[in-house]
This record gives structure tokens, sequence and C-alpha cells, in this order.
């Protein structure tokens, strides 16, 4: 039998309803794994072996008994520093949270434990979430497992660092501008951002930019982590109603009659590596050999970014200049650029942004009469080499990341699914992203148009030494 970590949640799920391993070894495994691959990595920054074998334990008599508290029951899994669990500290990266312990689980978490997964560790983000990278000044750089020199980027980055070598088969991630996306790219897996309100949160989400969902190393993982935390929670005022559409067992069940489009630009981006723009385009034209039409279009979204980023400077400066207000000193000196760079941004200005996004908005809406995906590359570079904020062929900026990974926020602005499919390597072996974007509330179809990528264009044989 291949090493237990090396296997899929559906998978460890399978051998432990068919009694053939315990979710002990199952948990085991996963902290073996941890213990060999965290040291050269840092993707985990608290481990949490005592309640996970604890947990293991009480889920290991349970499937004696025949009983099976849901479909991950006995697997493990990774959960990113901004989730509550009861008892532990919750660090969003920063030394300005302390170590006082959860009172509550967060509503990822609490859905996972009803599934019966297995928490094995927290994970790495840097301050605050804040970029598109993962470091901080209180854990340092989580280092990308294709190549320790690169960064794992963020802000989930220690979710799918450790997902990519198995330290679980499952992570949850937040996407607040790319957060889920960026680092399944660079770190070669699998990872979605649901609609937003799909996966409820309990943080105050009143920047209507962050959504919780999966990172994975195969799309049936991350629908079967959709089927156990997705769905309506009334502490989230903005998570979304409504049945859940069963992800695992309609995966394939996609349309025939696929029409996509390719946009390499969306009419804005200004820099794309070339080796980035050769994969994904291959990979776009691929579609076609599953029978999809495939048309590379000029939608223009020109506009969007700068919406998106002044937007994104304020959900930032909402936490340093009133929730942290007087404490610049304690935060890295990018973050207090990229909040003061709307620290003068009024309320007024901010609704405006809104408004002047919607015209933005109906283009797209329009473009989705027409196709049912958009496919772009999920970021314009390489994984970025470790304490750069850009790529070094870039120039100088302050705070400024989201130069190179346009493509990811403006679908948290105007809250479309989204996910990154692997989609190839570049000539020195780094992984490249594929993103998959559906319209409003289609995470079924995104799913499904992602499992049939997968199933034609498998990934998993990919592995990083």
């Amino acid at each position: 039998m291949a090493d237990l970590a090396d296997l899929s949640a559906a998978e460890q799920a399978q051998l432990v309803r068919d009694r053939k391993v315990s979710p002990v070894e199952l948990t085991e495994a996963s902290l073996a794994r941890i213990a060999a691959r965290n040291p050269s990595l840092n993707a985990v920054n608290l481990r949490m072996d005592d309640i996970a074998l604890a947990q293991a334990r009480t889920a290991e008599a349970e499937q004696m008994r025949g009983e099976f508290r849901g479909a991950l029951h006995g697997v493990p899994y990774l959960i990113k520093d901004n989730e509550d669990f009861i008892g532990l500290p919750t660090t969003v990266g920063t030394s300005v949270y302390g170590l006082a312990p959860a009172t509550q689980n967060s509503p990822i978490v609490e859905r996972m434990q009803k599934a019966g997964a297995i928490p094995v560790g927290k994970t790495t983000m840097p301050e605050l979430g804040w970029k598109g990278l993962t470091d901080s000044p209180r854990f340092g750089v989580t280092r990308n497992p294709w190549d320790l020199s690169r960064n794992a980027g963020g802000s989930s980055g220690g979710s799918a660092a450790g997902v990519a070598v198995g330290m679980a088969p499952l992570g949850t991630g937040s996407d607040g501008a790319g957060s889920i996306r960026i680092p399944a790219s660079f770190c070669g897996i699998y990872g979605l951002k649901p609609s937003h309100g799909r996966v409820p949160l309990f943080l105050p989400n009143v920047n209507q930019h962050t959504h919780d969902g999966p990172l994975a190393r195969t799309v049936t993982d991350a629908a079967i982590m959709m089927d156990a935390t997705a769905g309506p929670d009334d502490r989230d005022l903005y998570s979304l109603e409504g049945p859940s559409p069963g992800y695992r067992k309609n995966l394939g069940a996609l349309k025939r009659d696929v029409r996509v489009a390719y946009s390499p630009d969306l009419g804005f981006a200004r820099r794309i590596d070339p080796e980035v723009a050769a994969i994904c385009q291959n990979a776009a034209l691929r579609l076609t050999d599953m029978g999809w039409t495939v048309d590379e279009c000029a939608l223009d979204l020109g506009g969007v970014m700068e919406i998106a980023r002044i937007s994104w400077q304020s959900v930032m400066s909402a936490q340093i200049h009133h929730k942290f207000a007087g404490r610049d000193a304690e935060f890295e000196p990018a973050l207090i650029a990229c909040a003061n760079g709307a620290r003068d941004h009024a309320a007024g200005a901010f609704l405006h942004d809104k408004i002047r996004a919607f015209p933005i908005y109906q283009r797209l809406v329009g473009f989705f009469d027409r196709y049912d995906f958009l496919i772009t590359p999920t970021v314009s570079v390489l994984p970025v080499e470790n304490d750069r904020l850009v790529p070094a062929d870039y120039p100088p900026t302050t705070w400024d990341w989201m130069e190179w990974a346009p493509f990811s926020s403006p679908f948290n602005l105007f809250h479309n699914p989204a996910a990154s499919v692997p989609a190839g390597h570049s000539s020195g072996g780094l992984p490249v992203g594929l993103q998959i974007v559906g319209r409003r509330h289609a995470d079924l179809a995104v799913l499904q148009a992602s499992f049939a990528y997968e199933e034609a264009f498998p990934w998993r044989q990919w592995q990083p030494s």
C-alpha cells in the first residue's frame, strides 16, 4: 500500500469505512509527514498532535462500532490560522493577536469536525492575510515545496504547501483577493474560491470580499469538503440559503455542450510571464480535446483592478487604523503602506467605488450569457522568490503585490466562484495554475468543469520531491 499520507481524502475515508485502516493510523501518518517536511517548508505554525490523536482514538472507537460521523470520518485536515478552534489561539499571522484561546469553533472548523475530520495543525499566513505571499515577522517564510528558494503563495500558503506534500489531504483556505487560488497555483494543487457566502464565515465579514473554501490535491476531495462545509449559517449575514446540490455525487454530470472563453489578460493585465502565458494558453486550447468550444475572447474588465485595489486597501485600513489604531510599529511596513493608501478613503468614496464597479460587472454578466466559463491564468508569474514582495524583474513597490496577481481579485469583488487547476510546469519545474471562473452561484458547475479537466489531464502524478 502507498504511504497513507499520500492518499486522497476520498481514498482515506473509504479505507476507514471499510475498516482497513484506522483513524489513528491516518493521523499518525499525517503527523509523521508534518514532522518530516515542516522543518524545511514552515507550513504548520501550531502542531495539534495531542488533540489530533485524542480525536482519532475517539473516531477509531466509533469505527469499530460501525458508527461514522460523516464523509470525512478519520481523515486529517489542516486549519488556516485565521479560523478559530476551541482552546487554541488564532494568530492571523501576527503578534498583535495574543495567545488567548478561542471559545468556539469557526463555521468551517465546526462543520469539518461534524463530518468526522481530524485536525492536525494550524497553518501559516501573512499578517492579517494581507498579501499573496506567506511570510510574517511572527512565523517567518513558508517555502514552496517545488523550490525552497521560492514562496508558497498566500495568504493560504501554509495550507497549500502542507496539502501539496501530504501533511493532510485537505486544508481550509480563505480568499479575499486570491488567497486560495494563488497558493494553489504556486504549489501545484487544486483550490476553490466558492461564491461569496457559500461557505459561511464567523469573522465580521463586512468587506464582502472574503470567501472560505477548500485546498486539496484532487477535485473530488474539494467536492467532499464542500459537501461538508457549504450551507447557510445565521451567524454570517451574507451566507447563502438553499440546499446543497450534492457536489461530489454530481461531479460527473457536466452538460455536454460547454462553451468557454479564454482571456489572457482580462483587458488590463499588463505583464505576464511568457512561460505562464504559453502554458495557460496551451491548457485552454486542450479543452477542445474534451469536446468543449473554446474561444479566445477580448473580454475587457478594464478599470476593475483600480477598484479592487482600493477596496482591498480599505479592508486593511479598517484593521490597521481602527481595530489596531496606534499600533503601526507592530506590523510589517509594507502592510502599513497598503493600509495607508486608503486611510483617507471615506465611506462615501468606498460606496462610489461600488457604483463604478457596476457597469464592469454588467459586462461580465453579459459574457456569461454567451459562455459557461471564463478561463485565465491564475497568476501572471511563476512562484515569487522568498523575501521579495514582487518578482526580481518588477519595479520596486512599497506594497503592491496585486500587480503580479491581477486575475483573482475581480472575482472577489463580483463574488463569482473561481478555481485554480494545475496546468503544467515551467522549464524549471515550477507549477503554473489555470483559473476557471463561473457565473455567480454556479459553484457546482465550476467543480464539474474542474473535474472534467482533471479526468482528461490528470495531475496527481506531479509531486514535489
